[in-house]
């Protein structure tokens, strides 16, 4: 066996076994584990180097690091009592529509934004299930979502129209909210409380507050460049947070108690450990090896693009090994409809679930969800989709 493969195991297994007690220490290592056996020391240490030294990373990083302390604000003057009051839902498609609303958001990481009204309105829920209803429904819009890069890099790659991959990927969109309620919702009891009547008016301010990062990170990037971008992002959410400071009349002396209870360190730290795993990879030459395996076409698409986005957290990285590898074997220009859908759902699949998939690795620190746990929550609704998806390709083939 090639000591790329045998690098890359070692790494997986160090990941899955260290993240049970600390992610960030688990990402680090693994991607020491990794380089070291794969391209050896130096080649690790400057890319480790490079991955601190990268300042879009770094604006990103630190961009993250505001959203727990943004969701604590936000809990702390009362926007999310606001929110539950006054939307008027039951309990569980309040839990499916505020992650799904909130999911609209383009905003990487965003899990943290709905993850403090997830929590709040689950009440006694099992910590594991709150923490997978956040990201199922917030993430389940993606799927037919025509302008968000996960799915525009892979049709671009597949040389299609993403209006016409749409179509194709509904079905699939529909089948993964009936898993969800089936598997997450159905039996929650509808035991929401309110009091008095409905006040509209004061639902503005927490939504504004909410959209203020995208309204700011979006309007500015479409009338102008920044560089590097993930600077925008950072003051979109200081900006927010600084808003919610203003509207709740918080002190700077509470503001540092608040930020400090959030513990935001620990976001920033697994980030950037989540980076270095992910510019280790890269230069691995595991992505190399997956493209080369002689193995059927289903194999390919939906089980190796499945598993690569798992372990890179990132759709497009997984796209452009598997899409370009089927494209070469087939001698195709550009990939059928239904085969395409099929596996970009399989690797939807697997990013939604990757510990390297910024909104997990956050969740996991925000609900205070062991890794293993988390993966045996998520693992029997999303074996079922795959298996799902996996049996369309081959019909479809």
């Amino acid at each position: 066996m090639s000591t790329i493969w045998i690098g890359f195991f070692l790494a997986i297994i160090v990941l899955l076994v260290v993240a049970r007690k600390a992610l960030s220490l688990s990402l680090f290592l693994g991607s020491l584990v990794l380089g070291v056996t794969t391209v050896g020391g130096g080649d690790t240490l400057e890319s480790l180097l490079g991955t601190v030294t990268n300042p879009s990373y770094l604006w990103f990083s630190f961009a993250l690091g505001l959203f727990p302390i943004l969701g604590a604000l936000l809990k702390e003057i009362g926007a999310f009592d606001d929110l539950i009051q006054n939307l008027r839902l039951g309990k569980k498609t309040f839990l499916a529509f505020s992650a799904a609303l909130i999911g609209l958001l383009p905003v990487p990481g965003g899990a943290l934004i709905s993850a403090p009204i997830i929590k709040k309105v689950a009440g006694s829920i099992q910590k594991e299930k709150a923490f997978l209803i956040n990201i199922w429904f917030r993430h389940v819009l993606i799927l037919v979502y025509p302008i968000g890069p996960a799915l525009l890099i892979p049709v671009k790659i597949a040389n299609l129209n993403v209006y016409d991959v749409i179509p194709y990927l509904f079905p699939f969109f529909l089948a993964l909210i009936a898993l969800g309620y089936i598997f997450l919702l159905r039996g929650i009891e509808e035991d929401m409380e309110y009091e008095g009547k409905a006040a509209p008016r004061k639902l503005i301010m927490p939504i504004f507050i909410i959209l203020l990062p995208l309204l700011i990170d979006y309007g500015i990037k479409r009338v102008m460049t920044v560089e590097p971008a993930d600077m925008v992002l950072f003051f979109a959410v200081l900006s927010s947070t600084l808003l919610a400071m203003l509207v709740g009349k918080v002190s700077l002396k509470k503001a540092r108690s608040i930020a400090i209870s959030s513990k935001f360190w620990k976001f920033i730290l697994i980030m950037m450990t989540m980076f270095m795993f992910i510019d280790v990879f890269s230069i691995s030459g595991v992505g190399g090896l997956i493209s080369q395996l002689d193995v059927p076409a289903v194999v390919l698409c939906v089980l190796i693009g499945f598993l690569l986005a798992f372990v890179t957290g990132r759709t497009q990285l997984s796209a452009s090994v598997v899409i370009p590898a089927y494209l070469a074997t087939t001698s195709l220009e550009s990939m059928p409809l239904m085969v395409f859908a099929t596996t970009f759902v399989g690797i939807f699949l697997g990013y939604l679930i990757s510990p390297l998939h910024p909104c997990i690795s956050v969740s996991l620190e925000y609900f205070e969800v062991k890794l293993d746990n988390a993966i045996k929550t998520m693992a029997p609704e999303t074996m079922i989709a795959l298996a799902i998806t996996a049996m369309v390709f081959m019909i479809s083939t």
